[in-house]
Formats: structure tokens, sequence, C-alpha cells
């Protein structure tokens, strides 16, 4: 819970993005532990658990692209008090996508993470991703962001 701990995983989350833009699949889920979940949402391969399965996961799911490039945005953590070794996290990532045969779309996300230290350092012990937008690519099924109602059609007065 010090300076360290919040610079570690700010720096694992940005491997994370760095990594899964090269393609180094290996490297990605190097940053997971073996035990991990994932859920990218019900149209990028819904519940995952295990290191290996989740590495498979994301090489599949990477592979549907030429190119990526995720940003990284704000990132709040917060460590657990009663274990020092677990932290959650929420963070926002925009993520471009260029598929092979050209089209390009974007997702506007937001990561719950629990991380655990480990003595590798931090990694991730769950995963879920959440969309707020998604840009060109409407068929995909999402887990999204809960949102409170708002009135249809407000329109605010000058």
């Amino acid at each position: 819970m010090t300076l360290e701990d919040r610079a570690a995983i700010a720096d694992l989350q940005a491997l994370y993005c760095e990594r899964v833009d090269e393609y180094d699949i290996d490297a990605v889920a190097a940053l997971f532990t073996d035990d991990c979940v994932t859920d990218y949402g019900p149209g990028r391969g819904g519940l995952v658990t295990g290191r290996k399965n989740v590495r498979d996961r994301i090489a599949d799911g990477q592979a549907q692209f030429r190119r990526t490039h995720h940003q990284l945005g704000q990132s709040r953590v917060e460590f657990d008090a009663e274990n020092p070794d677990r932290a959650t996290a929420v963070t926002y990532v925009t993520a471009s996508h260029e598929e092979w045969e050209g089209r390009q779309w974007r997702a506007h996300l937001r990561y719950l993470d629990v991380l655990a230290r480990t003595t590798e350092g931090w990694r991730l012990a769950e995963r879920r991703v959440h969309a707020a937008v998604i840009e060109n690519r409407p068929e995909i099924s999402w887990e999204w962001v809960p949102r409170q109602s708002s009135p249809p059609n407000r329109v605010m007065e000058p």
C-alpha cells in the first residue's frame, strides 16, 4: 500500500497494453496469476479461467486484428485493508482495432481488475471488461457500464 505499489500496478496495466498491441501473447499471459479469471464480455469470449485458457482466448481474439492500440485513461486503485497483497482497480481504456480486411472500430471500456502481489510482482487475478461506447462494431455483445436512467431527449436550456 505504498506509492511503489501504485506505480507497479500502473506499470502492469501499461505493460498489458504494450504487449497486447505487439501481439506478444506469452508476455501478456505472464501478467496474470495462474488461477486468473477474465470476462471480456459475451461477444469477446465471456468468462475464462486459468492462465493458459486466458492466454489462448487473448491469442484468438487478437488474431482477428492487423493492428490494435490500447490507450489507458484514469485509473483508481484501492488496496484491501485486510490483505496488503490484494487491490482492486477501475481503469478507463480506449481500444482501437484494425481488422485484416481493413475495417476499423473503437471501444471505450473500463477494466475492472483484482490485483494480487506475487513473487513476480503485481499480477492480474481478475479482469472484467465493461463497455461504455462502441464505435462501428454494434454486432458484438458487451457487458455495459451500469448507468442510471435519464429522461429521453432531455434538452438543456440555453
